[in-house]
């Protein structure tokens, strides 16, 4: 299948308006809440998304990274229960569905999320650098 047609059946499913968005976003909390191992992992996906983030240190970041990335697997091997509509089939088996578009969703919005702060981080400074410039020292007379 050429690339022009996989983009339009990706695009396809994108909601067009706000009706759209709620029923699919009802009928997606409908299949969480039915799906416990969906749920958590689900979660477990967005709660490290936000914690890549959040992290400003380099060692922590390594570490949100490497959540982001077992999360990812995690929901997409869990996701088979109710993956939704096949956007793509690569083989009888194998194919591209709506479930696993959430993680190229959450991994670009944190991964940008973490370059903007990156970005603040450096023209502040760090936090410990920032308070100090900021304090000021009362002396009794």
């Amino acid at each position: 299948m050429e690339l022009h047609l996989i983009a339009s059946r990706v695009l396809g499913v994108v909601p067009r308006n706000p009706a759209e968005l709620h029923d699919k976003l009802s009928h997606a909390m409908t299949v969480l809440s039915q799906e416990p191992a969906m749920r958590w992992s689900c979660v477990a996906l967005i709660a490290s998304g936000v914690a890549l983030a959040l992290v400003r240190r380099w060692s922590h970041t390594l570490v949100a990274v490497l959540a982001l990335a077992v999360t990812s697997y995690v929901w997409l091997q869990v996701s088979h229960v109710r993956e939704g509509v096949i956007l793509y089939e690569f083989s009888r088996e194998h194919g591209l569905t709506e479930a696993d578009l959430l993680v190229p969703v959450v991994v670009s919005i944190s991964v940008l999320l973490w370059l903007i702060g990156q970005a603040v981080w450096r023209r502040r400074g760090p936090r410990e650098v920032y308070q100090e410039t900021r304090t000021v020292s009362v002396s009794s007379s």
